[in-house]
């Protein structure tokens, strides 16, 4: 989610963390919280 506040970063491949829930919820909230 850091990575998602710097200017230049406009999106992010989660890969992995797609296929564990939780990984996954977590960073769809943490984008969430920076709107």
């Amino acid at each position: 989610v850091e990575l998602i506040n710097q200017a230049d970063i406009d999106g992010a491949l989660v890969g992995g963390a797609s296929l564990k829930s939780d990984s996954f919820a977590a960073i769809v909230k943490g984008c969430l919280s920076m709107k």
